[in-house]
């Protein structure tokens, strides 16, 4: 065994005197087994020597009652002592994956190539739970196969937490066990143990087909972070649920037929397999985007009849069963869920919507005065909004609609300018193309600012200097520039803040440019002296003015406007200026910071109940002015990221944005070619490539 390495394993999974078990097993003589109870790393080492040349060695990695301590075996290894329980663990500390190669017997070493495969599938993995928003774990090497150990918060030792891990480890597998590397359903236990990194994986012969190996940690990330545990929940939403009577059958108890729903609505299927115990069903193309095609999307059904769906594209990622369902039978569950699964498709940019084209007024029109006859329906659906990506503001709002004027305000760090660089972002992931001015920001820092919300937690680099300051890599930034190239516009500022000049500027950007949304932050930086009468006589004719554009280019425009000092909660009436900026706009939307200030000064206009709610929010967007849905006084609460100066609709979102190359269509179910080389890739500056 190599002791520094079995020192370093022991430092970073069992720091600060932390009580670990070590555990031995000869290699033939499998009943017995030596068991070791320590706190001291050097102890540990020198105790665990003498089995270094006939036995496997293991470790349990999550913390252990102070009271085993007291056991036989403490501070030396004995032969046939009672190890460590389920029941003895007093937290879970950490997560692993055990990817391990499929070969014809588990009691041999995996071959090269087939070590490689498992390498390669930890890659795979690593990438998609990262683009979920998982903190970097430390991947090690099990001598056969590969391990991701992903650091949680001290879980505590509970049935409830059991079922998150081992749902956790079912929904990876049906993901991603293929012919070639299973992930192992089996670990999950609290009380699992894991190879010992430093000592040798012994398994059949040691030949140069199949060698023994050394096991070893791979890639320690610089700072070990613990991953939320609603990220894990997330994850776990692709595993069958059972389906339940429904309107559509009557309320009928016989058990839905996947097969004939299948047949019925001509859904094409590429593969039928079996993964985990489950069933999977590998579709020939993603029933929501037809461009996502085989092996990337599948149906997974348990043996109790319980159904799950996943398509491995970020834009169809949040689709679920139901969602499936309700796309064939819309009257499956009630109506409330196909409201929620048509905003859902409406958000991710899968209906289709008529943009609506006003004709010139001519005598074809027909009559001046119409009956309600001559009136042709309306169908709200067709009208073209941009999703602001905040899911409980679009749905109450139907997103920002085009031809309309939003106003946006807020005291000073209640983060406005945060959230417009989320809200511009998420529209420009949606295809519509954005133009900003600020008269504040210069423009490396605004840069700056967009390219952290672009890159995600992940792909962002802390300044150690400081403390909560991130930065993103030049290689990323370059990445974000090329992706936001024709569909981001900033204005230069050497032009001037005069708003005649703007306001051409702006209609010559959406003509050329094809530009949907317009940000103006904010007024107050704006030179408006050149338009006719007194400040607020200037006022009212710049919103005017603010608003035909708005209509006649068909575009969305966000203005930002600053407060007056308030001692109480922060109302649209606070705004500065003429009381004609609120009257004539089509949305007011006030950014509050969630604080002691904020429960209190809130619960006099909403309510201590109703407030209470939002208070483990870090921000809060309040609706205080709606003119299409009439929506006021209604709160979306928003997780504010640190690293990412993202607002997030949960601590679990974790959104990935068109600069990231999407895994190729065949790259994450595919077979995997044998790689000849065996050496350990070192880290590499490249987002895009598994570190090890």
């Amino acid at each position: 065994m190599d002791r520094i390495e079995v020192m370093r394993a022991l430092e970073v999974f069992c720091p600060d005197d932390r009580l670990f078990e070590i555990r031995a097993m000869h290699v033939t003589r499998k009943q017995e087994i030596w068991s070791g109870y320590f706190k001291d790393h050097q102890l540990a080492c020198d105790a665990i020597q003498r089995f270094d040349a006939e036995c496997n060695i293991y470790f349990v990695f999550n913390s252990i009652s102070e009271m085993c301590y007291s056991m036989a075996q403490k501070d030396k290894m004995l032969l046939g002592a009672e190890s460590t329980k389920d029941t003895d663990i007093v937290c879970r500390d950490w997560v692993l994956i055990d990817l391990d190669p499929v070969r014809g017997h588990k009691k041999i070493s995996s071959s090269n190539a087939e070590w490689q495969a498992a390498r390669t599938k930890a890659g795979q993995v690593w990438k998609f739970l990262r683009d979920n928003g998982f903190s970097f774990p430390v991947v090690c090497s099990s001598g056969n196969g590969l391990h991701l150990m992903y650091k949680v918060d001290s879980w505590a030792n509970t049935p409830e937490n059991d079922k998150i891990v081992s749902d956790f480890l079912k929904a990876l597998a049906l993901l991603f066990t293929d012919d070639n590397v299973d992930i192992d359903v089996k670990v999950g236990n609290a009380a699992r143990i894991t190879k010992l990194y430093g000592t040798v994986a012994r398994k059949g012969a040691n030949d140069q087909d199949r060698p023994h190996r050394l096991s070893k940690i791979l890639t320690v990330p610089d700072e070990i972070k613990p991953t939320d545990k609603e990220l894990f929940l997330k994850v776990n939403k692709i595993l069958p649920v059972e389906e339940k009577p429904t309107y559509s059958n009557r309320f009928n108890q016989e058990t839905f037929n996947i097969d004939d729903f299948i047949n019925k609505h001509g859904i094409q299927v590429y593969r039928d397999t079996s993964v985990a115990g489950l069933r999977k069903i590998i579709l020939k193309e993603c029933p929501f985007d037809p461009s996502h095609k085989a092996p990337d999307s599948a149906i997974f059904v348990s043996p109790s009849g319980a159904i799950g769906f996943t398509c491995f594209h970020n834009s169809c990622s949040s689709y679920t069963w139901k969602d499936l369902r309700l796309k064939y039978e819309p009257d499956a569950y009630d109506k409330k869920d196909y409201r929620e699964f048509v905003h859902k498709q409406q958000y991710y940019g899968h209906v289709q919507r008529e943009e609506f084209k006003p004709r010139e007024e001519t005598e074809d029109k027909g009559k001046k005065w119409l009956s309600m006859r001559d009136i042709k329906f309306y169908d709200p659906s067709k009208v073209i909004s941009i999703p602001t990506g905040f899911l409980d503001l679009d749905k109450a709002i139907t997103g920002l609609i085009l031809g309309e004027v939003s106003l946006v305000s807020g005291v000073n760090g209640s983060g406005k300018s945060s959230w417009l660089n989320v809200v511009m972002m998420n529209a420009v992931q949606r295809g519509f193309n954005v133009a900003l001015w600020s008269g504040e920001l210069v423009d490396f820092k605004l840069k700056g600012w967009l390219d952290q919300v672009a890159a995600g937690k992940n792909h962002v680099v802390k300044n150690t200097s400081y403390d909560n300051v991130y930065y993103t890599p030049r290689n990323i930034s370059e990445k974000i520039s090329e992706w936001m190239e024709n569909k981001f516009f900033l204005y230069n500022n050497n032009y001037g803040c005069k708003w005649e000049q703007i306001v051409h500027d702006v209609k010559d950007v959406v003509t050329n440019k094809g530009v949907k949304l317009v940000v103006i932050d904010n007024l107050m930086a704006l030179d408006i002296d050149g338009l006719d009468g007194d400040k607020y006589g200037k006022q009212k004719k710049f919103i005017i003015d603010i608003c035909d554009m708005a209509k006649q280019m068909n575009i969305h425009v966000i203005l930002v406007a600053h407060p007056r000092k308030e001692t109480t909660l922060l109302r649209k009436e606070s705004i500065s200026g003429t009381a004609d900026l609120t009257n004539a706009v089509d949305n007011c939307f006030l950014v509050h910071r969630v604080g002691e200030d904020f429960v209190r000064r809130a619960s006099e206009f909403f309510g201590k109940e109703k407030t209470l709610r939002y208070a483990e929010y870090s921000n809060v967007i309040e609706v205080c002015k709606n003119r299409s849905m009439g929506v006021v006084d209604y709160l979306v609460g928003m997780y504010y990221e640190v690293e990412s100066r993202r607002f997030k609709n949960s601590r679990a979102e974790y959104i990935v944005y068109g600069w990231q190359e999407q895994p190729k269509q065949t790259e994450l179910f595919k077979r995997i070619e044998p790689d000849r080389s065996f050496d350990i890739n070192p880290f590499e500056d490249d987002s895009e490539k598994a570190p090890f």
